[in-house]
């Protein structure tokens, strides 16, 4: 096909082309340049065993979940924190980053942290942040 022909062609499917060109775009747009909805992430029940990074946090209402020391010991990364509190267990994994102190929060990853927890450099609000990752009861 000569160069003629082509430009032919091209005058003669104008509005074909520029209605595929436009439907193209608009695929284009809605697809990957965020036409679409933001989904809530999903979450992942975590069986007291299980070392996967998500946790499904109880509903006000629900019996508490009960994990063994040795269970939460496990969780003792920063990308997989759990603190133990007053004989609560914590999942922050989500709020290491948030830490005020930095990571001093790892001092007690995967143990108990009453003790780090009650010291003067923490306000009082924080008890209610910590309230945020509650996750279950420390079983004796």
């Amino acid at each position: 096909m000569d160069i003629n022909k082509l430009n032919e062609y091209l005058l003669e499917n104008q509005s074909t082309l520029l209605l595929v060109a436009t439907i193209l775009v608009i695929f284009l747009i809605k697809n990957f340049i965020g036409g679409s909805t933001p989904t809530k992430k999903p979450t992942t029940t975590k069986s007291q065993s299980s070392t996967t990074k998500k946790t499904t946090f109880p509903a006000k209402g629900d019996p508490p979940v009960y994990y063994t020391a040795e269970q939460v010991s496990v969780h003792n990364k920063k990308d997989d924190l759990w603190l133990i509190i007053e004989d609560k267990v914590y999942d922050v994994t989500e709020y290491v980053e948030k830490h005020m102190g930095g990571l001093a929060i790892m001092n007690n990853a995967g143990k108990d942290s009453t003790v780090g927890f009650k010291g003067d450099q923490h306000p009082v609000k924080v008890k209610q942040i910590l309230d945020e990752f509650y996750i279950g009861e420390l079983k004796k």
